[in-house]
């Protein structure tokens, strides 16, 4: 394997996304629905830089050059994710009707709250959620500094999911997606920052693979999302996005996603896909998305009423030097 080695000083930021209030109510059909609401709370990124040339801020701190930052913190508020599907983050579906075998047959387009957190659906008094979403700013401390953002595999998963409290099903973590998209900014003359062009999606992981037939009239195996097939109706259709899994850091196209740590320095395989390229002083939008995919063979019905236990993502990313 043609291996990188870094020659100079490296570093590794440690993004830990916590995302809390995810609860679901299981029912007789195969998405889960859920009945009541739960308190949302708040969540935390931290970031340890120790000088290097990567840091990460909330999208509305933007970049905070100036002085030593050894951690930053953020927060996220957490909500109530009802089984959703995708294939790019933007075109969201959920069930709508299915058969008296309890098999999902059909789906729509959910309308958001316009005033909503971002993937809130529903009314007011029973908010659900298709996904949760949290934004950050990926950014270098010096001007000349460019910065390669890759997945950080050195200390295990570079995203990995925890419970806490007691789960009474592995449904939620067994269906859950994590997907990752970067944005670029630009700095305003009133020194805020906005988004510039289109947001894209780099990777999503799921803490297991994908095996198996959903609980859908028309499922088939693998890897799949609602979208519209060759004769025009919705139903699920093999996903597009790279994608990885568990241990398994080579998504479907045979593109490894992690750089490892040898030492002090870095080490990514030749052809190692990044989250970012060149990373600047101002910066580039990262956003993470958490969702249940609907059409996960594992997402079927379960015996369990509720899964009381709120849930954590830790992703972790590793910066290293572009120049």
């Amino acid at each position: 394997m043609n291996v990188k080695k870094m020659k100079m000083q490296l570093m590794a930021t440690a993004a830990s996304v916590l995302i809390s209030g995810i609860a679901l109510t299981s029912a007789t059909y195969a998405w889960y629905v859920s009945n009541h609401t739960v308190e949302a709370t708040t969540t935390k990124i931290s970031a340890t830089t120790n000088g290097f040339i990567l840091q990460i801020a909330t999208a509305e701190q933007g970049p905070q050059h100036g002085g030593e930052q050894t951690s930053l913190a953020a927060s996220t508020t957490g909500g109530i994710i009802s089984p959703s599907s995708t294939n790019d983050l933007i075109n969201w579906y959920v069930c709508e009707g299915w058969n008296g075998e309890g098999k999902v047959t059909s789906y729509r387009k959910p309308t958001f709250v316009a005033d909503g957190k971002p993937g809130q659906y529903g009314t007011d008094d029973d908010p659900h959620y298709a996904y949760l979403k949290s934004e950050y700013i990926l950014y270098t401390i010096n001007e000349t500094g460019y910065a390669d953002v890759y997945l950080d595999a050195s200390e295990g998963s570079p995203i990995t999911l925890s419970a806490n409290g007691t789960p009474t099903t592995d449904t939620i973590p067994k269906s859950m997606r994590i997907g990752i998209t970067i944005q670029n900014i630009k700095k305003n003359a009133d020194d805020t920052y906005s988004d510039d062009g289109n947001e894209e999606l780099k990777v999503v992981y799921a803490p297991y693979e994908e095996t198996g037939k959903g609980n859908d009239a028309e499922a088939i195996n693998g890897w799949t999302c609602i979208g519209n097939s060759t004769d025009g109706k919705l139903k699920p259709v093999a996903v597009t996005y790279p994608y990885i899994y568990a241990t398994t850091y080579t998504d479907q196209n045979n593109q490894n996603w992690v750089a490892t740590k040898v030492g002090k320095n870095y080490e990514v395989s030749s052809g190692t896909q990044k989250i970012a390229s060149s990373v600047g002083y101002d910066g580039v939008k990262m956003r993470v998305y958490i969702w249940m995919e609907g059409t996960d063979a594992d997402c079927v019905n379960n015996a369990a009423a509720e899964d009381p236990a709120t849930y954590n993502v830790n992703v972790k990313l590793a910066g290293i030097s572009a120049e």
